[in-house]
């Protein structure tokens, strides 16, 4: 279209296609599963401003979400004639739903709630590796696919308090304090949601520092389906492992030292929890999404 053209329902169809695809149903990763206010227009009907204002609450919404701020969208008047051109609002509509289509997986500030899902503990000295397993389950695929694509996370935090004073159980201490929560998501990019199989792959893995670089803590996802392209799984399983791959130096060479100068103790804690989307629609609604309906967490055990 040439700059003055009248808007026709197959330009407005266009617009109001991509921003459903991201706000409502839509398919493998795309879709939040919203309510969405625009409907289709006919082929040879003119866009009323109802429709208008309709498209542009779905282009509001997914925006809000996105980024947690309201969009600046120019509002239609009764009587206006809508030409293809920068200062017109079709214009600006699909300038902002192409965005919205890149940022999809973002979340914004205040557009989620955060929530508990399990925690253990782990008190015996080890010097190789522990690790412990984790799964949740989503009632079904579609709300899986739902909450990853709307922003959703699955989140491991780990910490090492106590215990003697070794620059070892320093060392991991500071490892763990430094990671942070380490957050499993639906894209874009890396090891997430729709790039799983049923084999566990690395989306995260976090070293010691200077003389303990060889020290790991690795999380590693897999799924209830051989492949997740399509986002059919609604099972997520995780492995979490403290790799302690450090071994005391001997002064002069020789056989590296074993435990107790190696050994790790204290308190071995892990956290899981859940980011949630979760807010408003405008003019009216909520923005809602179902996490897990159900989780499990073994307990830490190794060497």
């Amino acid at each position: 279209m040439a700059i003055g053209d009248f808007i026709s329902a197959t330009d407005y169809n266009s617009i109001r296609t991509k921003i459903i695809n991201v706000m409502s149903t839509g398919s493998g990763n795309f879709g939040y599963g919203q309510t969405t206010f625009s409907s289709l227009v006919s082929a040879g009907n003119t866009v009323t401003k109802t429709q208008w204002d309709s498209l542009r609450y779905d282009i509001y919404n997914a925006i809000l979400h996105q980024t947690g701020s309201a969009a600046s969208l120019v509002q239609v008047a009764v009587g206006d004639v809508i030409r293809f051109g920068a200062s017109n609002p079709n214009s600006q509509y699909d300038t902002v739903a192409n965005t919205a289509v890149t940022n999809r997986f973002n979340l914004g500030t205040g557009q989620f709630v955060t929530e508990a899902i399990n925690s253990t503990s782990f008190t015996s000295s080890w010097y190789q590796s522990v690790s412990a397993t984790a799964s949740v389950t989503f009632s079904t695929a579609e709300q899986a696919r739902f909450f990853f694509n709307a922003g959703g996370k699955i989140r491991f935090a780990s910490t090492r308090t106590g215990g003697n004073g070794e620059a070892q159980n320093t060392s991991w201490s500071n490892l763990l304090s430094s990671a942070g929560a380490q957050s499993f998501v639906g894209g874009p990019s890396g090891i997430n949601f729709f790039s799983l199989t049923s084999g566990f792959q690395t989306f995260a893995e976090i070293s010691g520092s200077s003389a303990y670089s060889n020290n790991k803590w690795r999380l590693e996802a897999s799924c209830n389906v051989a492949s997740n392209t399509l986002g059919t799984a609604n099972v997520v399983n995780f492995r979490i492992t403290w790799l302690d791959a450090y071994t005391d130096p001997v002064p002069g060479g020789g056989t590296p030292a074993i435990p107790p100068g190696d050994l790790v103790d204290g308190t071995l804690t892990l956290t899981v929890d859940q980011v949630r989307p979760s807010g408003f629609l405008q003019p009216s609604g909520t923005f809602t999404t179902v996490g897990p309906s159900s989780s499990s967490l073994s307990a830490i055990s190794g060497s």
